[in-house]
């Protein structure tokens, strides 16, 4: 017997689902269950920051091309994720709806991050395109079988406002441990050195390194999730076909005003999140002019957010709404994006770039800690609207509803990888940077344009983002009275 299930017996006698919901969780299981993020983590760094300049720079494709080929992948798995998630909301399985999705999902996508990053340097032109896109294709969707059901695991595995917020902590913690496991492996170990960025042959075990922490990440987090099933939910009986079944509650989706809301403010968000991070190494290599080592530090600054950001986020919620909180996080990053290449371009001194890579060092940790914060609120209040939704239409579907989430996401990471290529294309930045050698000129009006497009005009778009959000209106008052509504609910029918 697990820890979990056996902390859920008292007097031999079982709890039910919701007594169980009603007790702490423990740090061992909030530890294991955030084990699962640091693959997202590790995948959102390679993608985030690798990807782009490893494809254009490195392996020769144009931005267009490069960003068009993870445009496409993300929008195929973006239509994948609402029906990923309303089958592990329905599934009914001896190992529960959540569980068999994580196992089937791990695996490939392990493999297909491995094989994206060990692309055969015989492929040129089209077949280089197919090559990619496969493989992005294959990463994301099978991505989407393990993360949907494992983040909705951590919106059923309690009724508790605050705990809610603990557990999204965790996971975010060990999300950014990924990226930074990921960052390290890349620009400190396999990609290190003057040229280590621009060596083809760097790449392959960089891929495959990360595809085996990843694995190995991805199993705690299954033996995690599998120690609490007697808290998760049980999905309805549905005699409904699933694509009837799949249209209805995408228009239920649509009328919960609360999710639409969210909905929105995260596409905005990340729209501007991976078009600022695909442009990163390209504008930190030549526009800054920092080596790999200060490209390191500056882009580990960020991943420490949760050093600062978890613990003032959890202060911060004894006293303030989830909106409020999110609502100064989203700001502050559009703020922190803006400044520094406004400042070096048009300032009254020029950065060197041993001053650059100080002032870009606490700026990048700022940053960091606002993402934490943000993510945190954003995240614990889509749990929230979870509950919400089972209040206003009867059924629960954390699956649907982070597939959501994450369908924001794809969407704007693909579309804000292809904004980043095309703008490399139309500022006329040199691709192929492997073949040219690592002394090539870049003009200083092209660097200043890439400066812009990977700063102040993603930052716009981020300031957007959390305007969705005075429209929110679940307060912690409204959520707690929504509990014991359910709650009173479900005993009469009992």
């Amino acid at each position: 017997m697990t820890e979990e299930s056996g902390a859920m017996q008292q007097n031999s006698l079982p709890m039910t689902g919701a007594e169980a919901r009603g007790r702490p969780l423990t740090w061992r299981f909030k530890a294991g269950y955030g084990a699962g993020a640091l693959a997202d983590g590790i995948v959102a760094a390679g993608f985030g920051f690798f990807l782009l300049f490893f494809l254009t720079a490195v392996c020769g494709m144009s931005g267009t091309t490069a960003g068009l080929a993870k445009m496409i992948a993300l929008l195929v798995d973006g239509v994948a994720d609402p029906a990923i998630g309303l089958a592990s909301d329905r599934l009914r399985s001896r190992f529960g709806r959540r569980l068999p999705f994580m196992v089937l999902g791990l695996l490939p996508f392990a493999v297909a991050f491995g094989l994206l990053f060990a692309m055969p340097e015989a492929l040129t032109g089209a077949a280089q395109f197919i090559y990619a896109t496969v493989c992005l294709v294959v990463l994301r969707v099978s991505l989407s079988g393990f993360v949907l059901p494992y983040t909705a695991v951590g919106a059923e595995v309690t009724d508790d406002y605050r705990e809610r917020a603990s557990v999204v902590a965790y996971r975010l913690s060990f999300q950014n441990a990924g990226i930074l496991i990921g960052v390290v492996l890349g620009l400190g170990l396999f990609l290190s050195g003057p040229t280590g960025m621009l060596e083809r042959a760097n790449y392959t075990p960089f891929g495959w390194t990360c595809a085996l922490v990843m694995f190995l990440a991805g199993m705690i987090a299954i033996r995690a999730v599998y120690s609490v099933q007697p808290r998760l939910h049980e999905p309805e009986i549905s005699h409904e076909p699933m694509g009837s079944g799949f249209l209805r509650e995408m228009k239920e989706m649509s009328r919960n005003r609360s999710f639409m809301l969210l909905f929105a403010t995260v596409l905005l968000y990340f729209l501007a999140y991976s078009t600022h991070t695909s442009l990163a190494l390209h504008a930190s290599r030549y526009f800054w002019g920092l080596d790999t080592t200060a490209i390191q530090l500056i882009l580990l600054s960020a991943c420490l957010g949760p050093v600062l950001g978890a613990p003032l986020s959890g202060f911060a919620l004894r006293f303030i709404e989830k909106r409020t909180l999110s609502l100064f996080a989203y700001f502050a990053i559009a703020f922190l994006l803006f400044w520094p290449p406004l400042f070096q371009i048009f300032g009254p001194v020029r950065l060197t770039p041993e001053a650059a890579s100080i002032v870009l060092l606490v700026n990048g940790l700022l940053l960091g800690t606002a993402i934490m914060a943000g993510g945190i609120g954003f995240q614990s209040m889509m749990a929230d609207t979870a509950d919400e939704h089972e209040y206003l239409f009867g059924v629960r579907r954390e699956g649907l509803f982070f597939s959501g989430l994450t369908l924001a996401y794809k969407a704007a990471s693909g579309v804000g990888g292809l904004i980043a290529g095309v703008a490399l294309d139309a500022i006329h930045f040199p691709s192929d940077l492997a073949a040219r050698g690592p002394d090539v000129v870049i003009p200083a009006d092209v660097l200043n344009k890439l400066a812009l497009a990977s700063g102040p005009l993603p930052a716009l778009i981020a300031f957007a983002a959390p305007l969705f959000l005075f429209g929110y209106r679940l307060t912690r008052k409204r959520h707690a009275e929504i509990i014991v509504a359910l709650e009173a609910r479900k005993a009469g029918q009992a």
